[in-house]
């Protein structure tokens, strides 16, 4: 008996390490959304910034840029038979597969930038491929940091059941 119990001693910090090293292997899906469709956008640059960050210091997550400027404009009149034109679904899926949700915003006019209104919208349309994700916002924005966008998105991710990390992120 006693040495059955000192095998399965040995073999415990072998199954923890066995368990730990799968856990590293899980890979975290972030889906990083720009509000911005200008080429040289600050919100974009924030981004690659976090892929760059990810790959050198977060071993298990990936964050993928997602290009919303294909969307076309949110019009129930594109939707057959419970499809979305190709764009859209392609979008869709991408959000679906996704873990949690990085969002750039900038703040245009003090709230969202049509863009971003425009691929949220698509996103949310039956069925609701936002619901119970986590997200983070970032903002580089003039004055007040995209501080005001900010909170509008965090109202719209109410309804849609996204769930926000608490404080606001920025850079001005």
């Amino acid at each position: 008996m006693e040495v059955s119990k000192r095998k399965r001693r040995e073999e415990e910090p072998e199954m923890a390490s066995n368990s730990v090293s799968n856990q590293a292997q899980a890979q975290i899906k972030v889906a990083a959304i720009c509000g911005s469709l200008r080429r040289a956008s600050r919100n974009s640059g924030l981004i690659h910034c976090a892929i760059e960050i990810c790959k050198e210091s977060i071993p298990g997550m990936k964050i993928d840029f997602i290009d919303i400027e294909p969307l076309p404009f949110v019009n129930v009149d594109l939707e057959k038979n419970g499809t979305y034109p190709p764009v859209v679904e392609a979008f869709r899926q991408k959000i679906l597969e996704a873990d949690c949700i990085l969002f750039a915003s900038p703040e245009y006019n003090y709230s969202v930038s049509a863009p971003l209104k425009n691929a949220i919208d698509w996103a949310s349309r039956p069925p609701n491929v936002w619901a119970d994700k986590a997200a983070a916002i970032v903002s580089a924005a003039g004055g007040s940091g995209g501080q005001r966008s900010q909170y509008h998105i965090r109202q719209i991710g109410v309804f849609l059941d996204l769930h926000f990390i608490n404080k606001p992120v920025h850079c001005s």
